[in-house]
């Protein structure tokens, strides 16, 4: 198990590493959470542990590849976020990473997600990304408060981008470069 970074919030031991193949569960359960909650995010309908699993061993093999970083967030023993960003496919944009990012509702608010995105853009950078993108609903101020504040700048909406919940919302792309 590769460890990131570990560090203390109130008294808590907060452990960023790259993932195994044994967290799939928790992963499921934390993306499961977000949807259940009806989260500002892409996923709208829950996972299996199969599909979970599956994604899992795909991520693994990405991260092995230098193609995707992968970097969960343990809160007292159980994950609690994980960030990704993943390499675009393209041979003239091979410096350009996408970045995906969930945190529970329980570890929001407290820095995690914060020191998560910034962890992950320095791996990243350590297998050539320079330039990080991601997309936010207009909806979610609260994290586009935080993209900014780590210095994502906003380049473009794509009105009506996504149907989320049964409404049409803006779809924002922002920039950091690393």
């Amino acid at each position: 198990m590769l460890i990131v970074k570990k560090y203390q919030i109130f008294e808590k031991t907060i452990i960023l590493r790259y993932p195994r193949l044994s967290d799939s569960k928790d992963l499921m359960n934390l993306i499961n959470s977000l949807v259940k909650e009806r989260s500002d995010i892409a996923k709208i309908t829950q996972v299996t542990l199969r599909k979970e699993r599956e994604w899992l061993g795909e991520s693994l093999q990405s991260i092995r590849k230098k193609c995707k970083i992968l970097i969960v967030a343990e809160l007292e023993g159980k994950i609690v976020g994980s960030c990704e960003i993943s390499r675009d496919k393209y041979e003239v944009s091979q410096h350009v990473g996408t970045l995906g990012i969930a945190i529970t509702r329980e570890a929001r608010g407290i820095g995690i997600g914060t020191t998560l995105i910034k962890s992950t853009i320095k791996e990243a950078n350590k297998i050539g990304i320079k330039l990080v993108k991601l997309y936010v609903f207009d909806s979610n101020k609260k994290a586009r408060e935080l993209y900014e504040r780590i210095g994502f700048v906003a380049v473009g909406v794509v009105p009506k981008g996504v149907y989320h919940n049964k409404k049409y919302k803006d779809d924002v792309m922002m920039i950091k470069r690393s």
